[in-house]
């Protein structure tokens, strides 16, 4: 995803963040791309909870974890993914308003910038992402994880209690 995005992005008016999220970061990279954009910074882990609260829109292969802190964050989505539960991701995101589904996960870089242009130009996936970051906000997933946990050992008790014989 890295390299179509910045390739798609190096002439518009936006500020690239681009993460590897391997240690050898930024220097492998540049084997792929001798010529970094201007506009680009490429770095080997980025702390999502610094960036998001100012990022515009995250281009991200779909895994949950940056979905779920992208949404956390009110920040709308470009998703290209095809492996593991990625393309189910990416259709979630779409459904939901709060971005588009590139539903291939090797875009082109013209993809990635007619989705990125088309993201930040409508005011409604802005919109969807905010309204999924405050139920986000409002949920609590330990408390349901506890709820399910209690239901579940409180029926497995009730089940190994033997049922009373009638009178």
């Amino acid at each position: 995803m890295i390299l179509p995005t910045v390739q798609g992005l190096a002439a518009t008016d936006v500020t690239v963040v681009a993460a590897t999220a391997r240690p050898d970061g930024p220097e492998d990279f540049a084997r792929l791309l001798p010529e970094i954009p201007a506009n680009s910074v490429i770095a080997g882990y980025v702390t999502f909870d610094r960036l998001l609260p100012v990022a515009s829109v995250l281009v991200t292969n779909g895994g949950y974890g940056g979905v779920h802190a992208a949404l956390r964050n009110g920040v709308p989505l470009v998703v290209a993914g095809d492996t593991e539960d990625k393309p189910e991701v990416a259709a979630r995101v779409q459904w939901s308003g709060a971005g588009l589904d590139l539903r291939t996960g090797r875009p082109r870089p013209e993809q990635v910038r007619q989705a990125v242009v088309t993201v930040l130009g409508d005011a409604g996936y802005r919109a969807a992402a905010r309204r999924l970051r405050a139920e986000i906000a409002e949920s609590d997933p330990f408390g349901a994880v506890a709820g399910i946990v209690a239901a579940s050992s409180l029926a497995r008790e009730r089940a190994a209690v033997p049922p009373r014989s009638p009178r």
